[in-house]
């Protein structure tokens, strides 16, 4: 199936009148699809499955790589064929990127290990490397394609957009666990003493229970108000996860915006929200 990680819909904004549309791009990131609207676009992004970073990069991001690390490189391994790869040093870190060709992308993925361990981890990244799919909608996507493998228990994505005209900020993240995370986001009160400690004050604008893409979680809507500071509003979605499981991996949602932004938050977070579903495993 070819890619159909951006496509372009329209829904209609919560809380508005019914009228108002905004059209979203749907992003692939890691096991699921967000819908993105136009008013921010995307800053960064990282992936982690097996424990290797994986990224789809332009065409010709190797060899500006390979001359930023220079005389770091320790080795040349190889691998399989198409494949570049380079062991170097960082401090006292030993790490291998190795990158493919895959149609208009460098598929690149790095990799840590220790001294004499060496060929696990390429053997590792190998394979995250062949089980790479170019314009597939199933798996665990890092963009133009997914790498076609079952849930590890060692995954991990970051995704950050950010307003081209407003101080909005959405970061979209994920992490496999061993047990539930019941912690993050979800003292209001210990963050009110801290705003507090600083001479400012914190508001509670939202605090309910919330489903997204069929998961359970925790909404937090705050404004924070710091003496010498310009005012910001914070809005937090949180799934505690499920142990070992990696399509249920904790997830963390957070928008922020000055507060003359609030109202664009509003609107691009009940847009986004609502439109993030499961990718399929296979």
């Amino acid at each position: 199936m070819k890619l159909v990680c951006w496509v372009v819909l329209a829904v209609g904004l919560a809380g508005c009148a019914g009228a108002n549309k905004v059209e979203l791009k749907k992003e692939a990131i890691g096991r699921f699809r967000v819908g993105v609207p136009m008013e921010v676009s995307a800053a960064s992004r990282s992936q982690m499955i097996y424990g290797v970073r994986v990224e789809a990069a332009p065409l010709g991001a190797w060899a500006a790589r390979m001359t930023e690390l220079g005389e770091k490189v320790v080795s040349r391994p190889a691998m399989a064929a198409g494949v570049e790869a380079v062991w170097y040093r960082e401090a006292s870190d030993l790490i291998l990127e190795a990158r493919q060709v895959r149609g208009e992308a460098e598929v690149t993925v790095v990799r840590d290990a220790p001294e004499g361990k060496e060929a696990v981890a390429e053997r590792l990244s190998g394979d995250v490397l062949a089980a790479y799919v170019e314009g597939t909608a199933a798996g665990f996507c890092i963009g133009p394609g997914a790498i076609r493998k079952g849930p590890s228990l060692s995954e991990s994505v970051q995704m950050v957009w950010k307003g081209a005209a407003s101080s909005v900020r959405v970061e979209f993240s994920t992490q496999t666990v061993t047990s539930p995370d019941t912690k993050t986001f979800m003292d209001v009160d210990e963050e009110r003493g801290f705003a507090r400690l600083a001479g400012g004050s914190l508001t509670v604008l939202r605090e309910r229970a919330r489903t997204v893409a069929g998961l359970a979680g925790r909404e937090i809507w705050i404004a924070i108000a710091i003496p010498g500071k310009e005012a910001q509003v914070r809005f937090t979605w949180h799934f505690a996860g499920v142990g070992r499981e990696g399509t249920k991996p904790k997830i963390d949602i957070v928008g922020t915006a000055g507060a003359g932004g609030q109202s664009t938050l509003e609107a691009v977070w009940e847009a986004m929200l609502p439109s993030i579903e499961p990718v399929p495993v296979n």
